[in-house]
């Protein structure tokens, strides 16, 4: 195919949208608000995602030694849980400062002033690299000499891997029925294109014209809507991010800090304009195949 034949099936494209301006135009404001839909999606699956993977950062592992371990022994258990390739941190607490920090939790409660040895055992805070793998680091580190008894936050920890694997299995579901959706619009707005065009269509068959010659603009034709569609829908994407990042950020500031996306304004476009692009190129395909039965 020359430059001059793919110079042709572009501007047939462009002429196909414009001869069927108001289907194309409804076409259009459907899939932006479609790609605005499913942009919107993906940035709160993204947001939420962050969010758990920083809740699950958060959690550490503390490894107890025996109450007749002296300083040295604690820093030595210590050195033994670092060469636990899971490992990311290891910090030795200090002792007195934990025994007045219990000190003052129990004090509305319990009287210990009176008590002046120091009955805790040296504690050992703990985090993974992979913070989907703390359980597996528990049973490693209680393997290690020394270590007299190991603790995990078990139940809370669980949830928040259940509320991880949730939000992952419902995000990718709904992204994947709003492709759908979308592909099935611009199809029936390329439908509409086959069907006003169709005596042309068979004019083009009976001088020889091929199929995918008389595909291709159409195919053009919904990579077009697709991805004109997606740039609407990312600046509505962009302008309700920002109000409701601004309406979240003055009520609960420490939450908008974690729940960030962590994707940036361009490459959250480039990423919305492509999707759509290939939704309107897959749309478009499977139309044009149906009406012209190849």
């Amino acid at each position: 195919m020359n430059l001059r034949n793919i110079e042709y099936l572009i501007q047939e494209a462009f002429v196909g949208i414009w001869r069927n301006g108001v289907a194309s135009l409804a076409s259009l404001s459907t899939i932006a608000l479609s790609m605005a839909v499913l942009g919107g999606l993906a940035l709160l699956i993204a947001g939420s995602h962050r969010f758990v993977e920083t809740q699950l950062a958060n959690f550490e592992i503390m490894a107890f030694t025996s109450q007749k371990a002296s300083e040295q022994d604690a820093i030595k258990i210590a050195e033994s849980i670092k060469k636990i390739p899971l490992a990311q941190s290891v910090e030795v607490l200090p002792r007195d400062k934990e025994w007045e920090n219990l000190k003052k939790k129990l004090s509305s409660n319990i009287d210990l002033a009176g008590i002046d040895n120091n009955p805790l055992p040296y504690a050992i805070s703990v985090r993974a690299k992979d913070s989907r793998r703390l359980e597996e680091l528990a049973q490693k580190i209680r393997g290690v000499a020394g270590v007299d008894d190991v603790v995990t936050r078990d139940q809370t920890y669980g949830h928040v891997l259940a509320i991880a694997d949730l939000v992952k299995i419902l995000g990718i579901s709904a992204v994947i029925v709003l492709s759908i959706i979308t592909a099935f619009i611009i199809g029936n707005a390329i439908r509409l294109t086959l069907f006003a065009r169709r005596h042309e269509i068979q004019i083009m068959q009976l001088v020889g014209a091929t199929n995918w010659f008389i595909k291709a603009p159409l195919i053009i034709e919904g990579i077009v809507l697709g991805a004109l569609g997606a740039v609407i829908a990312a600046g509505i994407v962009t302008a309700g991010s920002d109000y409701v990042a601004h309406y979240v950020l003055t009520r609960f500031p420490l939450m908008m800090r974690n729940i960030s996306s962590g994707i940036t304004l361009q490459a959250f476009i480039s990423t919305l304009v492509c999707t759509g692009a290939l939704i309107g190129a897959i749309g478009s395909f499977f139309s044009a195949r149906r009406f012209l039965k190849f």
